[in-house]
């Protein structure tokens, strides 16, 4: 249960909500977006609850910049044990393609999905 401040206003009470700054959420990127969108969509009871304690924002911050960290880690991996062939341009582009397809769907499952 979500414990709330109140102020009482000519004898009624209301909660004392305020929301995350605009411009967290303005700088959020692709996976921080996706993020608010799964808790939105499938998790509503811990996004309000992120929400009404100020804390939607800066979850949704962290979870980009980890999300970031792990696609650029996982990227790296894969081009080492895969490296791409040095004369071959569209083959270098296919396997920078695919090596960030997989941190992609590294970074789904593990840290926007749960």
């Amino acid at each position: 249960m979500i414990e709330l401040d109140y102020i009482e206003i000519e004898g009624l009470l209301y909660p004392n909500i305020a929301l995350d700054d605009d411009e967290l959420y303005s700088d959020l990127g692709e996976y921080g977006n996706l993020r608010l969108k799964y808790l939105h969509e499938q998790k509503p009871e811990m996004y309000r609850e992120l929400l009404f304690s100020g804390k939607l924002a800066r979850h949704c911050a962290n979870i980009e910049k980890s999300a970031l960290d792990m696609a650029e880690r996982i990227r790296g991996q894969y081009l080492e044990q895969n490296p791409p062939p040095i004369e071959d341009t569209l083959g270098r582009i296919q396997a920078f393609t695919l090596a960030q397809n997989i941190a992609d769907e590294f970074v789904l499952h593990d840290l926007i999905y749960r």
